[in-house]
């Protein structure tokens, strides 16, 4: 197949160049998706024009995400809700927690899920995993609308960024549909892009969490394919801390003192945040 250089658009001005191979692509209801291989990064996912993850690196955002909020529980959350991740990935992380009985995902664009399916199946989980609930469908209505109170540990929202469909998992009303379905001691997590180069996302979320959750924290991981840290925010129902890790979790990646770490902030996030 004929390679060509292709270009992910960060800002006006700066780009990330990638030599490539195409795999695939389609315009779905939802975004444009293409599949690309490059022989550094190896296979990775393009959702409107922007990198959501590479072979090479993704096991970093996804082992972060999964274990960070999951170590700060004194046993392993029973009941998980993930919005998002058509990929797999967090699936892939969840099932190597023992104590978890069962995971339901919500992923409301189908194409992104069968394309992963079919073109990245080494980073997804198993599917056939009797514990996993899948189902297409908008999560930002199932939190807000149709999910009992209570009912979830913890909530896995590994979306895109706040433009096209996600642009309701950031609102306040979301917020407060997710502490009405969190357990007493439930969690969520949330990724809240890259403050580098989208300096607004991180500040906008993690303040209108705040006025529903007693206590949300930062935390960061560097992400090589993104160009820079990426940053999450972590809510807790019941406002308990989860920077000291309550278990021991050994990833790739992750570790007990990379979860520590991953909650000191540099000065500039947090001056960014009080702006």
């Amino acid at each position: 197949m004929t390679r060509f250089w292709w270009f992910e658009k960060i800002t006006p001005h700066y780009s990330h160049g990638y030599h490539v191979i195409p795999i695939y692509e389609k315009r779905t209801p939802y975004q444009h998706l293409l599949i690309l291989k490059n022989p550094l990064w190896g296979r990775f996912l393009v959702l409107d024009g922007i990198t959501q993850f590479t072979e090479k690196d993704e096991f970093i955002y996804h082992e972060m995400i999964v274990f960070c909020p999951a170590a700060a529980f004194s046993k392993p959350p029973q009941k998980v809700l993930v919005i998002g991740g058509g990929d797999g990935g967090v699936i892939r992380e969840l099932q190597r927690l023992e104590g978890v009985e069962h995971i339901l995902q919500l992923e409301v664009d189908e194409e992104v899920f069968r394309a992963c399916q079919k073109y990245l199946r080494e980073i997804a989980g198993d599917y056939s995993d009797p514990r996993i609930e899948f189902r297409i469908a908008d999560g930002a209505r199932f939190v807000t609308e149709e999910a009992p109170e209570e009912t979830f540990d913890l909530v896995i929202i590994d979306c895109t960024d706040p433009i096209g469909p996600a642009k309701s998992l950031y609102t306040e009303e979301f917020y407060r549909g997710l502490f009405r379905i969190l357990k007493p001691k439930g969690r969520f997590i949330q990724q809240a892009s890259i403050p580098r180069f989208f300096p607004e996302t991180l500040p906008m979320a993690f303040k209108r969490a705040k006025k529903t959750f007693p206590l949300v924290e930062i935390l960061r991981a560097p992400v090589p394919c993104y160009g820079d840290e990426i940053a999450f925010i972590l809510g807790s129902k019941d406002g308990s801390s989860a920077a000291e890790p309550k278990q021991t979790f050994q990833g790739r990646y992750y570790s007990p003192d990379v979860h520590r770490g991953s909650f000191a902030i540099p000065t500039w996030w947090m001056e960014l945040i009080k702006r």
